[in-house]
């Protein structure tokens, strides 16, 4: 008992009074701001380029929707004309030697007929739209995927230093214990050799859990626009999977909701748009132009003309530009066709994986939970046999290191599930929990 009472006072105090440079809890690098993953999701889609040239790329679809609106309108121009010259001329209605002259016109015209080509371009134009918003939510949920990622990875980094230090900790605790059993007999140099190379492996853990947390601050840091690190809140990673609709249920929504889809049916749409547009110009084009003059030698102008005109035109033969023209917007209609029956079978299949890893992934969450209890209940059984002298430090470190491993364990597996949830609702393109607006 002598020695459980010696051993325990020396642990207790070698905890405590460690010197600074050797401390159980190393100081890191300060990190900058504090963030929940909220706050990182929405930092990353001011920040991040992919997001904002998705977001242009809608802006660009809609301007091609507003060009393709105004030719449904007739065209309107004005023009000023102020003429002046060195030389003279005889004005008939004036009888006069004039030198300059004023020109004022209002001109208009409007397609009467153009075969459906404008109303064929105006509903490729609003699928364009359409396309361009899907990826846009394909890409904003892809942001989001990949920010939730390096969000985890700082947070399970801040965990696994932790882990690490606890550890450091006990090797430091074992080596006490060694060296307290050594100066009463009960113990061999060996032990203390191997409660110090113990100590050793731990701080090694300790440095590269301290690097990696550096560096996901860092990556995290870069992903929310910011310069310095950025260090995720406290208890972030999930604790276990959340509650999932039925899959066949999820795969009926990624039908309808999922933008890869969404993305490919409008592209269909739009390119089957484009193909009837191509066939428009085997048909005749009929144009109504019309205008209203003043013209006069001195200001203001007081002659006035109008002109009106109807032109029709058919184009018989362009070096086969039209044939081309159809050629292309079918082969592309084609592909739009295969690639819209591979999204849907695509979605299907992706959500899929997904519930299954969301599954696994929960089910690794319980599991690596009661290993680390059952390594930290073997861990204490195996102090108090060394303490008692009725076990060896192979034991005691074989317990250490299954519950590092345990915790490590731990940690992953709650990275990797918070990590497979934003996959599964980047693939529906929005919350697993959200209901369905489409």
């Amino acid at each position: 008992m002598s020695l459980l009472r010696a051993c325990g006072r020396v642990a207790a105090l070698s905890v405590l009074a460690l010197p600074p440079g050797r401390a159980v809890a190393q100081t890191l690098p300060e990190g900058g701001a504090v963030i929940t993953l909220e706050e990182a999701i929405g930092l990353s889609l001011e920040h991040q380029p992919a997001a904002v040239a998705a977001a242009g790329a809608v802006s660009s679809a809609r301007a091609d929707r507003l060009q393709a609106r105004g030719a449904l309108l007739p065209n309107l121009t004005v023009n000023g004309i102020f003429a002046n010259s060195s030389n003279q001329r005889f004005d008939q209605a004036s009888g006069q030697l004039v030198s300059q002259n004023y020109t004022s016109q209002l001109q208009g015209s409007y397609e009467l007929f153009g075969a459906g080509r404008r109303f064929a371009t105006l509903r490729a134009s609003g699928a364009g739209v359409d396309a361009a918003d899907a990826r846009y939510r394909a890409q904003r949920f892809q942001t989001v995927l990949q920010t939730t990622s390096l969000f985890y990875a700082a947070a399970g980094s801040a965990d696994l230093v932790r882990v690490a230090e606890q550890r450091l900790a006990r090797a430091r605790e074992q080596l006490t214990f060694a060296q307290v059993r050594l100066e009463l007999g009960t113990a061999t140099t060996s032990d203390v050799l191997r409660a110090e190379i113990e100590v050793g492996n731990s701080e090694l853990a300790l440095v590269d859990a301290q690097t990696n947390l550096r560096i996901n601050e860092l990556e995290l840091g870069r992903q929310v626009g910011k310069e310095t690190p950025v260090r995720p809140a406290p208890e972030s990673l999930p604790d276990g999977a959340p509650d999932l609709p039925p899959t066949e249920a999820l795969v009926r929504r990624a039908l309808v909701t999922s933008p890869a889809v969404v993305a490919a049916d409008a592209t269909l749409t739009s390119r089957h748009m484009e193909a009837l547009a191509a066939y428009t110009p085997y048909l005749p084009t009929v144009r109504l132009t019309g205008g209203y003059d003043w013209f006069a030698y001195d200001f203001p102008p007081r002659q006035q003309s109008w002109s009106l005109r109807m032109t029709a035109s058919l184009p018989l033969f362009n070096g086969f530009s039209r044939e081309a023209n159809v050629q292309r917007a079918r082969a592309a209609q084609r592909t739009a066709e295969v690639q819209a029956r591979d999204a849907e079978l695509g979605a299907r299949v992706n959500v899929e994986s997904a519930v299954q890893s969301i599954v696994a992934a929960g089910r690794r969450v319980e599991i690596s939970d009661r290993t680390v209890q059952l390594a930290e209940e073997d861990l204490r059984v195996q102090e108090e046999r060394y303490q008692l002298g009725v076990t060896t430090i192979l034991d005691l470190q074989a317990s250490q290191v299954a519950l590092a491993d345990a915790q490590v364990a731990a940690v992953t597996a709650r990275q990797a599930l918070g990590s497979a949830v934003a996959g599964l609702e980047a693939i529906l393109g929005e919350s697993i929990n959200q209901e369905s607006g489409r």
